[in-house]
């Protein structure tokens, strides 16, 4: 992923969705937003359309700075940020005590190498104190769909022991959204795959 990907014309594209696409997709947003407890770091915020749902003190990270601008424009707390630029690390936040949760929607198939660079949010996050972690990334027929993917991400590579390693965190569901059957992603371009990490050592409420 890099910022030449993405700019003005993709910002464009998120606002023009059809009013049915967008209906649609509010679904899509309420479940992604009733997993996440308090204050959360909404990682490729895009044009806030998670963000504008989360708690107040949130706070949305993008690549592309058109739609960071949308953002602010909307009254949101965003900032541009190259994770590769900082290894993933979620310097901008460094020094933020209250943030509860992190969420990285369909970004991570835009990667290289991605279970390394999960791994590197989730040490991130506990540096932050950050106790919930949410990962959605497409299924089989969606990310074949999008020609600015790179991996494809399955539930048997987000619960390798090796993504959490050290972090402090334990993935504790997965789940395929809007139907939980992962077949289906073979021929619903819109199957998600959502995954749950939550800090090992803090009993999260559910």
């Amino acid at each position: 992923m890099s910022m030449g990907e993405y700019g003005e014309d993709y910002t464009r594209y998120q606002l023009e969705r059809s009013g049915f696409r967008k209906a649609v997709r509010r679904i899509y947003l309420q479940s992604a937003a009733s997993q996440l407890k308090g204050p959360t770091v909404d990682l490729g915020c895009g044009v806030g359309e998670l963000l504008f749902r989360l708690p107040d003190g949130s706070i949305g990270l993008d690549i592309n700075p058109a739609s960071v601008a949308h953002c602010h424009r909307r009254g949101l707390e965003a900032h541009v940020y190259d994770g590769e630029s900082d290894a993933w690390s979620l310097g901008p936040l460094h020094g933020r005590t209250d943030l509860q949760s992190l969420v990285v929607s369909h970004v991570l198939e835009h990667l290289d190498e991605p279970m390394d660079k999960l791994t590197r949010l989730l040490e991130a996050c506990s540096r932050l104190g950050i106790q919930r972690v949410l990962v959605i990334v497409p299924g089989r027929r969606g990310f074949a769909s999008d020609a600015t993917h790179r991996t494809f991400i399955d539930a048997a590579m987000l619960s390798a022991p090796s993504v959490t390693g050290t972090t402090g965190f334990s993935l504790t569901s997965t789940r395929h959204f809007p139907i939980n059957i992962a077949q289906v992603s073979r021929f619903f371009t819109h199957l998600e795959l959502q995954a749950v990490f939550d800090r090992r050592s803090v009993a999260v409420p559910t």
